[in-house]
């Protein structure tokens, strides 16, 4: 009752004329969870003109129903604010489903059998790539080895990349020169055998010595291009996704979102972070900063846009990946087969040091750039948040939302930083679901601790929940996994794939993990003001699902459906 009351005190405050300015659409006799500061509980909501013109009670918001007001009876159903991924790739996404498909391997057999295969339709001597397969998530839990990968293609040379790590076999070192006495390239590393000095075939963030490897979806024409990502785009639509963050967009990526903007085929909105080199000078830094927006405007900084095509921050990469073994920890990584490492002292690949990133954080503040960066282990982000404080003392970041991402291993120190700072984090729930087992075995449970600890992080600071989703179109089976859903069921349990529960006091509530989801990303974006919940003259982007996320059985939540999602009043998906 008390949520009733106060949606109706929500509705009488709505200055909405009744008579002449009917509803364009209304849902009503539902279950409206607002994700209002108070999760207000209400029974309908009204949309006009792309925005939300009134929540509360059925009786009352269907005053506002015109000879031309589209009426839908939700029988109940929940209504939720549209969902919001924090991080996404989706011009590489879409492009991963055009041409070749690609595999989906979930053991070294079937890595092995799918380049046997690749081997009859492929000429001699030219590259097999398998892209961003991580060995955390095969059977083995463990990278293919360099002799495996011989023998599955003695005459060809093969890439199996995971992101900055990956192995590649002998015929690819043979082609591309790599012997012992070959250089480890930048911050990259050749492994080499600690024995005979022979390199191994894994390469950490060194697939530069590597020579005629083709790229993926180059080729793709425009028209093609713009299809795919349309089509991806009605796919997060279907499981109610609405908004999404771009985490490391060109300027090429950004115009293609624009003519789709311009063209009225956007039904998704997006903010677009650019991606951006920590290296180089201060002069050379700020100039790149000053040239980022583009002679059109439109490229930066923060905030720059509308609605549907928004900058976001820049983004950098602090270190490497914990699904490949190159995030850059405090202590080093255990020795073992799961990332093939050999060294006592192996910490990690820390792409940009503390003094080249307090730079760019300066000059990006001076220019009000909010600033985000991949930061994966718990060493990387002590390098991180030294430049973040060092550049605050001389250009203020807190109004800016600077931002971690990924941010897998905070600490109670850290999460204090972030608190005095108002750095927020976009995590990865998904990833907690799909490798806890595999960082578990190797890293053990004491530093597994603090692995995403959700809890902990929405007692200090804001964190909005993505995907990183990169490769395929399935919801589950596509890397990374994208179903909001999977994300709002692990934040919640803390399920791991093989059987498990990953330090269960680091769960959220239900309200807790839906927020992650939608006010959490729209405040990550300084976007707060216009969605994420579904309050009078914000945005109405909504979503109607088959069952009450809220209240169902727990595990039921991960396979839960989407009936209606809304897009600025327009309806995108209508399920059938």
């Amino acid at each position: 009752m008390k949520h009733l009351l106060l949606a109706a005190a929500l509705l009488a405050a709505a200055p909405v004329s009744r008579a002449a300015d009917p509803a364009d659409l209304i849902v009503h006799n539902a279950r409206v969870a607002t994700v209002d500061a108070k999760f207000t509980i209400a029974e309908a909501v009204a949309v006009r003109g792309g925005r939300i013109a009134a929540v509360g009670t059925s009786a009352e918001v269907l005053k506002l129903k015109g000879d031309k007001t589209r009426v839908i009876d939700a029988g109940g159903k929940l209504v939720l604010p549209g969902l919001y991924d924090s991080h996404v790739h989706p011009v590489g996404a879409a492009l991963s489903e055009v041409g070749d498909p690609v595999p989906l391997l979930r053991s070294i057999p079937e890595v092995l059998e799918y380049i046997t295969k690749r081997t009859a339709d492929t000429p001699e001597g030219q590259w097999i790539v398998i892209r961003y397969a991580f060995p955390t998530r095969l059977k083995e839990a463990r990278f293919p080895t360099k002799a495996e990968l011989d023998g599955a293609a003695p005459k060809h040379p093969v890439l199996y990349h995971a992101g900055p790590a990956g192995v590649t076999n002998s015929m690819g070192l043979k082609v591309s020169g790599v012997t012992k006495d070959t250089k480890n390239p930048g911050t990259g590393v050749v492994v080499k055998d600690p024995v005979t000095g022979e390199p191994t075939g894994m390469l950490r963030s060194a697939y530069g010595v590597l020579k005629g490897v083709p790229g993926g979806g180059e080729n793709v024409g425009p028209e093609k291009k713009r299809e795919a990502v349309k089509k991806l785009f009605s796919l997060y639509n279907e499981h109610g996704i609405t908004s999404v963050a771009d985490r490391n967009a060109g300027r090429g990526d950004l115009d293609l979102y624009l003519a789709l903007r311009e063209a009225d085929e956007l039904t998704v909105r997006v903010n677009v972070a650019r991606g951006f080199s920590p290296g180089g000078t201060r002069e050379e830094i700020a100039r790149r900063l000053d040239d980022l927006p583009g002679k059109d405007g439109r490229g930066g900084p923060t905030g720059v846009g509308d609605e549907w095509v928004r900058i976001g921050p820049i983004k950098m990469f602090t270190d490497g990946g914990m699904l490949n073994g190159t995030a850059y920890m405090r202590a080093p990584w255990p020795k073992g087969d799961t990332y093939q490492v050999t060294e006592d002292d192996y910490r990690g690949l820390l792409f940009a040091k503390a003094e080249q990133l307090q730079i760019v954080a300066e000059e990006a503040a001076k220019r009000k750039w909010a600033v985000t960066s991949h930061t994966a282990g718990e060493g990387a982000m002590d390098v991180l948040l030294d430049a973040y404080e060092t550049a605050d003392r001389i250009a203020p970041i807190r109004d800016l939302r600077f931002c971690i991402t990924h941010a897998n291993f905070p600490s109670q120190h850290n999460l204090e930083r972030c608190k005095k700072l108002g750095v927020c984090a976009d995590v990865q729930p998904a990833w907690l679901y799909k490798d806890g087992h595999t960082l578990l075995k190797v890293l053990g449970q004491e530093r597994m601790r603090w692995f995403q600890p959700y809890k902990s992080w929405m007692e200090y600071t804001t964190i909005g929940g993505g995907s990183d989703h990169m490769l395929r179109f399935d919801p589950l089976d596509s890397t990374n996994p994208w179903s909001p859903w999977l994300g709002v069921w692990a934040a919640v349990t803390r399920k791991l794939e093989r059987g498990g529960v990953l330090e269960p006091a680091e769960c959220l509530t239900r309200e807790q993990a839906i927020r992650l989801y939608t006010i959490n990303n729209a405040y990550l974006g300084r976007e707060e003001k216009e969605k994420g919940s579904l309050e009078v003259g914000k945005l109405a982007d909504l979503i109607v699902t088959d069952r009450d996320v809220l209240t169902c059985p727990v595990d039921d939540v991960r396979d839960t459906k989407v009936v209606l999602t809304v897009v600025g009043g327009k309806v995108v998906f209508e399920k059938k």
